[in-house]
């Protein structure tokens, strides 16, 4: 198909293609590697640098994912090493709140203490709020020892309680 029937079938101007036949054959290459250099031009600046600006960003991306994975898995290992060390130390769990009692000066402060079912029924008759957290928070990082149920009773002195706890693993 030559260019002039190509041409009938792209709706131009017809002044364009009076100008078109007017020009040399020098003016229409002259004109074509215009035309060439404009339209290479809008492909670099549409096309490929964009997509070489997307593939850049999607590599920063893959790399981001990357060190948050690799975040995730050391962190899923530590629970997954601790989880381990808790069930390790499935001992007397009388003896892991006797300790932290005695660490924390609330032996007296204790009423009954008694074990069942791998499980401590702990009774204090009057305990700090504070301090009760302190020793809770303490069973817990030490032995895996966590408040399953607790009955908490506001007493005279402010900041006082009574506190029956059933402690497990």
């Amino acid at each position: 198909m030559t260019a002039m029937r190509l041409l009938q079938r792209i709706p131009v101007p017809p002044a364009w293609l009076r100008a078109w036949d007017s020009l040399s054959s020098r003016e229409r290459r002259f004109a074509f590697s215009a035309v060439a250099v404009v339209l290479l031009a809008a492909g670099w600046g549409l096309v490929w640098q964009p997509m070489q600006e997307d593939t850049e960003r999607a590599r920063e991306e893959g790399l981001r994912d990357r060190a948050a994975l690799a975040v995730a898995r050391a962190q899923a290992a530590e629970m997954a090493g601790l989880q381990r060390t808790a069930a390790a130390s499935g001992g007397d769990p009388r003896l892991a709140i006797e300790r932290v009692l005695a660490e924390r000066s609330l032996k007296a402060t204790v009423t009954s203490l008694e074990i069942k079912d791998n499980r401590a029924y702990v009774t204090f008759g009057a305990i700090g709020f504070d301090a009760l957290v302190g020793a809770l928070d303490a069973l817990a990082k030490a032995d895996g020892l966590r408040a399953v149920e607790a009955t908490l009773t506001a007493r005279v002195d402010p900041g006082t309680v009574r506190a029956e706890l059933t402690l497990a693993r």
